[in-house]
């Protein structure tokens, strides 16, 4: 069988790094190499830089991608009986967010605990709380018994996640509470009792954050109503890398007559967004990709926070919660108003009509 060995480099350091990689031959069947971390829901592997598989002789075809920020390598290559195959494929940045103040973040992650800290690097992605609380269910790794003291790992100076992110998702809504010290306990509950507005009153009452994970959630305008939740899920799991997920699942189902097809539920999304800002909420987005349950890759959809100082997980949720950023699956979009950028407050000078 020919053997392939790849080694991604980064351009710009001239150095191994970490990212992800699909390999599938011309029939649609994916491979994975051993020793990588394999996630088949979105036919990818995460690799450290370096690897190498053993294949059939077949036409392979090879996609390289790191986060948003480096451009993807892809290519075709005929292997043939009895031959070694040594590639090197260079990634190139297009930007450098965190060099302009910009760090990334995925708000919605369900992958294990151990493998946190390559996925991130692989991804380029600044910020992941891993959501180790689900409802009544704790923690990713088996192995985990005790939560460490230290709630934050940091993969380097730049690339941090934390291991306690406890997402309470049922009928009425799903709500994700970030930074927690200890899981959120509320005894005996059902799919509707106590409604998701008990977390989030108690989470506040211990100094954490929620997001309302998604707006047509039935309880979200109650939620955002009563002052419940920081943030709000614009860009969301249902826009996925392959195709977007076309119904609200559980939640206020749209009219299909004025929002229809793919974009009739992002137009969907936007203007129920739209609503709260029209009723002078001053509500912050926020993006998740809910790998380990849906078809993406950690950080597909990410939200890019502005810090003026040097990076901090901490500080990153802080801007979060103030409104300095933008939400993306791939686009970078810079604007400013009178010299403001996102988050800050504009007094009109003249008065708004209505056109």
């Amino acid at each position: 069988m020919p053997l392939l060995k790849i080694q991604v480099l980064d351009s710009s350091k001239s150095q191994i790094t970490p990212a992800r990689v699909h390999l599938r031959d011309e029939k649609g069947k994916y491979y994975y190499p051993k020793k990588c971390l394999p996630y088949e829901k979105d036919n990818h592997f995460t690799t450290d830089g370096q690897f190498k598989i053993l294949l059939p002789v077949c036409k392979i075809s090879l996609l390289v991608e790191k986060g948003k920020e480096y451009i993807p390598v892809e290519g075709e290559f005929d292997l043939e009986k009895g031959q070694d195959y040594h590639i090197d494929c260079e990634l190139q940045r297009w930007i450098n967010m965190a060099e302009l103040g910009w760090y990334s973040g995925d708000l919605h992650i369900h992958r294990p605990i151990g493998e946190m800290k390559n996925l991130i690097l692989a991804e380029d992605l600044n910020v992941a709380p891993n959501i180790t609380v689900w409802n009544d269910w704790k923690y990713s790794d088996k192995d985990v018994k005790l939560v460490p003291r230290n709630r934050i790992i940091q993969a380097d100076k730049l690339h941090a996640t934390s291991i306690l992110t406890q997402e309470d998702e049922r009928q009425g809504s799903a709500l994700i509470m970030f930074n927690l010290d200890s899981p959120i306990e509320l005894g005996l509950r059902s799919d509707w009792y106590p409604a998701g507005f008990a977390y989030c009153r108690i989470a506040h009452e211990m100094g954490y954050m929620v997001d309302q994970e998604k707006p047509f959630w039935w309880e979200a305008p109650v939620n955002i109503a009563l002052g419940g939740v920081d943030t709000i899920g614009i860009m969301n799991n249902h826009i996925q890398r392959d195709e977007i997920m076309d119904n609200e699942a559980w939640g206020k189902p749209r009219d299909l007559q004025k929002y229809p097809g793919y974009k009739g539920f992002v137009d969907n999304v936007l203007d129920q967004y739209y609503h709260y800002l029209n009723l002078g909420m001053k509500l912050p987005i926020s993006a998740g990709s809910a790998s380990g349950v849906l078809k993406n890759p950690v950080g597909f959809n990410r939200l890019y926070v502005h810090l003026e100082e040097e990076f901090g997980y901490y500080e990153w949720f802080i801007g979060m919660k103030q409104g300095r950023s933008f939400a993306t699956n791939g686009p970078m979009l810079f604007f400013a108003i009178d010299g403001q950028e996102p988050g800050a407050n504009i007094k009109s000078k003249t008065p708004f009509r209505r056109r």
